[in-house]
């Protein structure tokens, strides 16, 4: 079992970005509410003539279109006095966009920089992020071009057509794909990146510490979260940035999780008799902890406390896709261990339920 003389940690900030919901305390409202956020996927996102089939035989084709999704933000870093331009803005996915946003709001909810201060020099950034978000895909349709274009070559068909119409055909369909997608730039690589989203509140912000994103897919918020208060609870720095950013809702995420037989296409009831799969969402949730004892000796506003956390992995088994109820167990139990606390004064639980 591990010491558990600094095992508290403070949660003294909050920040969201949520499907119907601009804010932390919007979201809030709408969990108070029973706000139900699962709507079918817009045009402007995908077209879900294009990709879906109810048939779950289809190929390369998704049987749900719906989804928790981000639709309305307000996006606006120069009005935030902060340095990223328009150009680089423009090529940046939703993971780092959302990031700084939620970043900024927990900042803000905490105080900094008017209120209360932080020693950058002792400030950490670690995110949690599974698969990077949907720009890398785009840019990589782009530059796989010659691909297409070489494969439409080669169709006997299109080997029938006079010269002049078979390269006006491919001259017109790279100008439509160049239209569609950005141009690659020297600001495309780091807008896409799933490190540079803690990498980019570290910048803005000015903070020393460690920053690096991790992933551990539906863990990865939890994932980042251990290793943010393992850090300070050996004093490798005081404060920490830390949560959870999703934004991998393409077409190619729902037709993957469709072959594996994970999605629901009817709707979320993790524990209601029905559950056919789980449903995608987006959006990123960030706290700002400290140590415990740091939090009240500065007089910080205390959301809740952090007494334990735990992890497992299955091991061996049915398949690397097949959850283990032992080795979920072993993560409860680990978590109350290292909590130094007893079950028997739990007075509610929480369940992360996927429906599969």
């Amino acid at each position: 079992m591990k010491k558990s003389e600094h095992k508290a940690v403070a949660i003294v900030g909050v920040g969201a970005v949520m499907p119907e919901a601009s804010g932390a305390k919007s979201f809030w409202q709408n969990i108070k509410d029973g706000k139900y956020s699962i709507t079918e996927v817009r045009k402007d996102r995908w077209n879900s003539d294009l990709y879906y089939d109810p048939d779950r035989k289809a190929p390369d084709k998704t049987y749900s279109k719906i989804g928790g999704w981000v639709h309305e933000f307000d996006w606006n870093p120069l009005k935030w006095k902060m340095p990223i331009p328009p150009k680089v803005g423009d090529v940046m996915d939703y993971t780092q966009k959302w990031a700084i946003m939620a970043a900024r709001e927990a900042l803000l909810d905490y105080g900094y920089p008017d209120q209360r201060k932080l020693d950058s020099e002792r400030t950490a950034v670690i995110m949690g992020n599974a698969m990077g978000g949907d720009l890398h895909l785009q840019s990589a349709a782009r530059i796989m071009f010659p691909e297409f274009a070489q494969e439409l070559l080669k169709a006997p068909t299109f080997a029938d057509l006079p010269d002049e119409v078979r390269r006006s055909i491919v001259t017109e369909f790279r100008g439509g794909i160049g239209q569609r997608w950005s141009p690659i730039t020297e600001d495309t690589m780091p807008g896409e990146l799933s490190n540079i989203i803690a990498g980019r509140i570290a910048a803005l912000y000015n903070f020393h510490g460690p920053n690096y994103t991790v992933d551990a897919a539906c863990a990865s918020a939890m994932a980042a979260m251990n290793s943010a208060i393992e850090g300070l609870e050996e004093y490798d720095f005081d404060a920490v940035i830390t949560g959870g950013i999703d934004a991998n809702m393409s077409p190619s995420s729902y037709i993957k999780f469709s072959k594996i037989g994970a999605l629901s296409a009817t709707g979320t009831r993790p524990y209601a008799e029905g559950a056919d799969g789980f449903v995608m969402g987006e959006g990123a949730a960030v706290f700002v902890l400290k140590r415990l004892e740091d939090a009240e000796r500065d007089g910080d506003n205390i959301y809740a406390v952090i007494r334990g956390l735990g992890g497992s992995s299955d091991g061996k088994g049915k398949g690397i896709t097949a959850p283990n109820p032992i080795g979920q167990e072993l993560a409860v139990e680990r978590a109350w261990k290292n909590a130094g606390a007893s079950p028997g004064t739990v007075s509610m639980i929480e369940g992360h339920g996927t429906s599969t």
